[in-house]
Formats: structure tokens, C-alpha cells, sequence
């Protein structure tokens, strides 16, 4: 039987290659719709009115997760693209 090997560094995996964007997007509507629900509670009297102060922070990241992924997405199109050989004058 071959003896384990426990302590011996594998290779770092490649990359995930994910749409920073789409995900961040996803999220923010997730907390609209919770948002909506929580604020439907509030009404009903079911949940205290401190639980909407959690969800305006979650849409607050969210939308600043989407302007960061915005200029992270124009950035790497960016260094991606051929570099411009103008002459100086």
C-alpha cells in the first residue's frame, strides 16, 4: 500500500473565470426582493422595522458591487486590447 502524502503542496488551481457583473446584479435583486417581503412583514406587524435597516444595506453593497464591476470588467477589456503604437510628437 503507497503511503499518503499529507503535507505535499499541490498546484494552484486555474482561475474561476465568472462574470463579476452578473453575479453582483443577481445578488442586488435578491435583496430587492427580500426588501419588498421584509417590508410586507412590517406592515402585517410580524417583524420589527430594524430588519429593513439590514436589507437597504445589502442593496447598498449590491449596487456598489456593480459599479466596481463595471470598472473591473472596462479595466481588464482594457490591458486585454492591443496596446497603440501612436508615434509621439
Amino acid at each position: 500500500m503507497p503511503e499518503p502524502r499529507f503535507f505535499e503542496r499541490r498546484p494552484d488551481p486555474p482561475p474561476a473565470k465568472v462574470n463579476a457583473i452578473t453575479l453582483t446584479v443577481t445578488g442586488t435583486l435578491v435583496w430587492a426582493v427580500a426588501t419588498a417581503a421584509v417590508a410586507a412583514l412590517i406592515v402585517a406587524g410580524a417583524v420589527d422595522a430594524a430588519l429593513l435597516d439590514v436589507c437597504f444595506a445589502g442593496l447598498a453593497m449590491g449596487v456598489l458591487a456593480i459599479g466596481w464591476g463595471y470598472v473591473h470588467e472596462r479595466r481588464a477589456r482594457r490591458s486585454r486590447a492591443e496596446p497603440r503604437t501612436e508615434p509621439r510628437q
